[in-house]
């Protein structure tokens, strides 16, 4: 399950600041929801498989982690993160991610999302998206691709 108890402390991001990372309580992510469903939305709408609201429902039922990134107080950038135990391997997938200022949060990002992953005993953590977040995430293209057919009415 995604939704654990994360005491971990978050890393320093530059001189200017500092950047949180942390798995919020469900009653603090339902009080946030507004701007956690600005942040996600533009993610899902590119998919068409979830709406933000979706998302919320998966992480009051334990399927999900939706995790805050705040920089000074104040929410810039939401992850959705789910537990995918395959027959011979665990992994912690980024379903989402959305939000601004990408160069003050990924760091840390990256940081406390490999932790929390090691901490449920996954092996990896993945995800699926545009090319840049290849680089971004500092991750590598195992070299397939994802291919969709939409299926009209008939």
């Amino acid at each position: 399950m995604t939704l654990t108890t994360w005491d971990e402390p978050a890393a320093p991001v530059e001189a200017t600041g500092m950047v949180c990372v942390r798995l919020p309580s469900l009653d603090e992510l339902a009080c946030n929801w507004m701007e956690v469903e600005m942040l996600l939305a533009k993610a899902t709408r590119i998919t068409r498989c979830y709406e933000p609201i979706d998302l919320l429902r998966m992480a009051m039922a334990g399927q999900v982690g939706i995790w805050f990134c705040e920089h000074k107080g104040k929410l810039i950038a939401s992850i959705v993160t789910e537990v995918k135990q395959f027959p011979r391997r665990r992994l912690l997938e980024i379903m989402f991610c959305g939000g601004t200022c990408m160069k003050l949060w990924i760091e840390p990002a990256i940081a406390v999302l490999d932790a929390h992953a090691r901490h449920l005993g996954c092996d990896a953590v993945c995800g699926i998206g545009r090319p840049g977040w290849v680089r971004a995430w500092r991750g590598y293209a195992p070299g397939g691709i994802v291919i969709v057919r939409e299926l009209g009415d008939g």
